[in-house]
């Protein structure tokens, strides 16, 4: 018999995908060597790993939005999370190598700098505006499908974002730290 899934707490899933985006945008920043690989950590630059975790975010994002005011063309009442997605929402942690980035949020061989940086921004916004709004991601107003893990309510997408987020900044920094 499984763990059970720990409860899913909107401000501290906030919190946590919050401080990921921090460290992403500081990776951005300080970080010189974007688009150099390092093939042994990652088939992906830390500039890809970036966009991908900006596009996923927002999507993310967006359904956590469409869930709280159930109005959205993507929500269904049918259907369960994966074993997938129920392993890693109850143990925490997105595992490495056991799933391919969905076709819509597989970065470009070259990532365009500009729109990176606009989008990892609407993140960041989008995340202070749930910040004050908390209080109102709860489980039960549907559920909009994920291409592998399936249909997840808007609780579950939080902590999906936040998960997928922490998996790709340590990814980055694996990949930063075998390119110095």
């Amino acid at each position: 018999m499984s763990e059970p899934q720990q409860p899913i707490v909107p401000k501290h899933e906030i919190r946590e995908l919050d401080a990921a985006l921090d460290a992403f945008a500081e990776l951005r920043r300080t970080h010189d060597a974007l688009d150099r690989h390092a093939p042994g950590v990652s088939g992906w630059s830390c500039a890809q790993h970036l966009y991908h975790v900006a596009l996923a975010t927002d999507l993310a994002l967006r359904n956590v939005q469409s869930l709280q005011t159930g109005k959205g063309l993507l929500i269904v009442h049918e259907g369960e999370p994966t074993e997938l997605a129920l392993r890693v929402l109850r143990e925490g942690r997105y595992p490495r190598g056991e799933s391919k980035a969905p076709r819509m949020v597989t970065p470009p061989d070259e990532v365009d700098r500009a729109f990176l940086d606009e989008e990892m921004e609407r993140n960041r916004e989008t995340v202070r505006g749930l910040r004050g709004n908390a209080g109102s991601i709860v489980a039960g107003k549907g559920r909009v499908p994920h291409q592998v893990l399936g249909p997840l309510d808007a609780l579950q997408w939080l902590r999906f974002a936040q998960l997928h987020a922490h998996h790709h900044l340590a990814i980055v920094r694996d990949v930063a730290a075998a390119l110095r």
